[in-house]
């Protein structure tokens, strides 16, 4: 039976409502006493554009590793898109989430075309995908994905010959063939002059738009955090120390807090 729009219109304002993600008294350490992430606190709306700033060392990608459920943590809660985060998340929590490392995460041997079938693993069996075999309908999304990055032509190209641009650009198709609801993305673009960061960039923000997906990147360029993200947090020493639409950070106040002025 079809839902009356109503309905439907009050199921979506509730999912809007709830936090996408939500941290609470986050602590981390990688040996005892030496601690990464001290106390942290995050309440991110559903359908947010986040980056997350501060200095080396600050705990940014830690932060985000556990996020994509890379860390367990021992002390704090965490939940992602209403379901609690575990030790172990469950494999229909994994895929829901598309995490973007660093270092991008890509299988420098195969094609670009086969590592954004990667991104479809977890809908298989794994010995058909395991010796590359994808439903026909899996590949005809993957190349539509490609195209749309403009990428077709780069479909059956080694990754180590791709540019960085490129490189970036199969990363995210890879992540977009998950379906995921929450994108991290850890620096991905911070290998990349400003121009093409920002065309990146441009292009995930417009994706996130239409699909209405929840995105957290860590970022170093200011100036791409007032362009493109709607919220920013600073770290510093696993501590959040400051937190606001992202077109209220300024130069000044930027430099302030990165000096410990503020």
């Amino acid at each position: 039976m079809t839902r009356p729009l109503t309905a439907l219109h009050s199921e979506e304002t509730l999912l809007l409502s709830v936090p996408a993600v939500v941290v609470e008294d986050l602590w981390f350490a990688y040996r005892e006493g030496a601690w990464i992430l001290r106390g942290v606190d995050l309440r991110v709306p559903a359908g947010g554009f986040w980056a997350i700033m501060g200095p080396s060392g600050a705990g940014k990608t830690t932060l985000m590793r556990i996020l994509a459920g890379l860390l367990p943590f021992p002390r704090g809660q965490i939940f992602l898109l209403r379901h609690p985060l575990r030790e172990k998340p469950r494999p229909a929590l994994r895929q829901i989430i598309g995490y973007i490392p660093q270092q991008l995460g890509l299988v420098r041997g195969l094609t670009a075309l086969e590592n954004v079938l990667l991104g479809s693993l977890a809908r298989h069996d794994g010995w058909r995908t395991a010796l590359g075999f994808f439903p026909r309908s899996e590949m005809e999304r993957a190349m539509a994905l490609l195209e749309m990055l403009d990428l077709a032509d780069k479909a059956n190209e080694k990754v180590f010959r791709l540019s960085g641009g490129e490189r970036q650009r199969v990363a995210i198709a890879r992540t977009l063939m998950q379906d995921p609801q929450l994108i991290l993305a850890d620096e991905f673009v911070s290998d990349l002059d400003l121009p093409r960061a920002a065309q990146v960039l441009a292009f995930v923000h417009r994706l996130a738009r239409e699909r209405g997906l929840t995105v957290i990147l860590n970022l170093h360029e200011l100036q791409l955090v007032q362009e493109f993200a709607d919220h920013v947090v600073i770290l510093k020493e696993g501590r959040v120390v400051f937190e606001s639409p992202a077109l209220d950070l300024t130069w000044p106040l930027f430099r302030e807090i990165m000096e410990g002025k503020r």
